[in-house]
C-alpha cells in the first residue's frame, strides 16, 4: 500500500512504486540529488488538478527517467488527492483498465498508438487507501514495448497503449480519464469506497531535455559518474539513468570508465550512451567493446555465460556503431560481417542494406553464403533489392530477421541480447 501525507503540505508524497520504475519526486524531507537536479523543472504540481469527484481529485505528470537507444523514456505517474470533508479513509479501487488515455498535438489531432512488439509484466491495479486530507502520487507506467532509435518520447502504459513520438518539434499533451464504479461498503471496514468518473486535466509532454546551469554540469556530472561506478547497486541504476539523459561531453569519460570495468550491466549503458557523441574518444569506447570476450565480463557462473554476455555487448556495440555519428563507424562496423555472433552480422547486413558501393556488393555476396540461414536468406534479399526496382520491393526487414532487440533480464545477463538487470524493461530495435 502507498504511504500519504497531508495535503496541506503542499508537497509531492513519497509514494508507492509499481515494479520497475524509477521514482524521484521528492517528499517533504528529500535531500535534492543528482537525479532529483537533472529533472529539476519538471515538477507534477505544475499541472493543474482535476475538479473534485466525491471528495477526490486526481492530475497527470510525466517525466523522464532514462534515455535508452537515443530514446527518451517518459515515466507517467498519477496523483490522487483526499479534499473530501469526511473523516474515514478513501478506499480508491484503482485499476489500469478503468484509465483511458489519449495524446494529442495542439491542434488536438490523436496521435495512433504504437504498434511495436512488446514483452512485459502489465500490472493489473490495486485498492488504495487515501486517509483524511492527504495525497499520492505512483507510477503507472508499464516497461515492455520495443524502443526504436533517436525518437523524442516513448510513453508505456502497458500492453497495447504506448506511444512513440516523432522528432516533428511539434508540442503533443497527454489527456486521460478514469472511473470506478460503485460498489457497497462492507459493515467491518473503516474505509469507505470511492467511485465516480474524473477526466484529468489536459498535461503537456516534455519532449526537451531539461535545461541544467552549465556553471554546475560539470559536478553533477562527476557526482552521477562516482554513484554509477560505485559498489550499491541501487545508486549505480538510479545514477546510470540520470547521467543518460545528461547531454554533454563531459560525460564521455565516465562512461570509457564503465567499459573499463568487468560489468555487464555498466558496459551496456555505456555503449548505448556512447554511441550518441561523434568525438574520437567516444569512438575508442565503442571500438573497444568490439573485442570483447567470455574473460571481460565479471559475475558469470561458467564459461559459456561470460562467452554469451560478451556477444550482447558486441551485439550492443554493433547497434552503437550504427547509430553513431563519427566518420569511422560504418566502416568498423562492416569489418564485423565475419563475427562469431549472428546477432552482430544481422546487424552489419541491415547496414549494408543502407549502402550502395561496391565493397557493400561484395559483403552482401560473402554473406549470402553465411552458415547461418537466417544471415543467408537476409543476404540474399538484399542483393534481390539491388537488382530489382525498389518501388516494387519490401524495404522492411524480413520476419525472419527482424532486428534483434534487447530487454531486460532481471535474473542477469543472458545470451539472448538482453540490458542488464535494472534497466527499464524495455528492447531496444536498431
Amino acid at each position: 500500500m502507498a504511504k500519504a501525507e497531508p495535503a496541506s503540505r503542499g508537497k509531492v508524497a513519497d509514494a508507492a512504486r509499481l515494479p520497475r520504475q524509477p521514482t524521484t519526486l521528492p517528499h517533504a524531507n528529500h535531500k535534492e540529488t543528482g537525479a532529483d537536479k537533472v529533472v529539476k523543472g519538471e515538477a507534477a504540481d505544475s499541472a493543474p488538478w482535476s475538479e473534485p469527484t466525491n471528495g477526490l481529485r486526481a492530475r497527470l505528470a510525466l517525466r523522464r527517467s532514462a534515455v535508452v537507444n537515443g530514446t527518451p523514456i517518459l515515466t507517467t505517474y498519477l496523483e490522487l488527492q483526499n479534499v473530501s470533508d469526511v473523516s474515514n479513509p478513501m478506499k480508491i479501487a484503482w485499476r489500469r483498465n478503468g484509465m483511458v488515455f489519449r495524446v494529442v498535438d495542439a491542434d488536438g489531432s490523436e496521435l495512433s498508438k504504437a504498434m511495436g512488439p512488446y514483452s512485459g509484466h502489465v500490472f493489473p491495479g490495486q485498492d488504495l487507501v487515501l486517509p483524511y486530507d492527504s495525497t499520492m502520487s505512483f507510477s503507472i507506467s508499464c516497461s515492455g514495448l520495443g524502443i526504436p532509435a533517436d525518437k523524442a518520447a516513448l510513453i508505456d502504459l502497458g500492453g497495447s497503449i504506448n506511444w512513440i513520438i516523432e522528432d516533428d518539434e511539434k508540442d503533443y499533451y497527454m489527456e486521460a480519464s478514469f472511473q470506478i464504479p460503485q460498489s457497497k461498503r462492507k459493515l467491518d471496514d473503516p474505509t469507505r469506497p470511492w467511485h465516480g468518473r474524473i477526466e484529468l486535466p489536459r498535461i503537456q509532454i516534455p519532449l526537451k531535455a531539461p535545461r541544467l546551469n552549465h556553471a554546475s554540469i560539470g559536478e553533477l556530472i562527476e557526482e552521477l559518474g562516482i554513484q554509477m561506478l560505485g559498489k550499491d547497486a541501487a545508486a549505480s541504476v538510479r545514477a546510470a539513468r540520470s547521467l543518460s539523459m545528461v547531454e554533454d561531453e563531459r560525460v564521455i569519460p565516465w562512461y570509457l570508465k564503465a567499459m573499463d570495468t568487468n560489468s555487464y550491466s555498466l558496459k551496456f549503458r555505456a555503449l548505448d550512451r556512447l554511441a550518441m557523441f561523434k568525438s574520437d574518444e567516444a569512438f575508442r569506447g565503442l571500438k573497444k567493446a568490439m573485442a570483447t570476450q567470455g574473460p571481460d565480463i565479471g559475475n558469470c557462473t561458467t564459461e559459456a555465460l561470460a562467452a554469451g554476455s560478451a556477444s550482447n555487448i558486441r551485439h550492443a556495440a554493433a547497434g552503437a556503431l550504427s547509430r553513431s555519428q563519427h566518420p569511422d563507424a560504418k566502416r568498423l562496423l562492416l569489418s564485423m560481417w565475419n563475427d562469431p555472433y549472428d546477432g552482430v552480422r544481422i546487424t552489419v547486413l541491415h547496414a549494408l542494406g543502407k549502402m550502395d558501393s561496391e565493397e557493400s556488393l561484395e559483403l552482401l555476396r560473402r554473406m549470402a553464403k553465411d552458415a547461418d540461414e537466417t544471415v543467408r536468406n537476409e543476404a540474399k534479399r538484399y542483393l534481390k533489392l539491388r537488382y530489382e526496382p525498389r518501388s516494387s520491393l519490401p524495404l522492411s526487414p524480413s520476419p525472419s530477421a527482424e532486428p534483434i532487440c534487447t530487454a531486460t533480464a532481471r535474473s542477469g545477463p543472458r545470451a539472448t541480447g538482453r540490458l542488464p538487470p535494472g534497466t527499464p524493461h524495455h528492447r531496444a530495435c536498431p
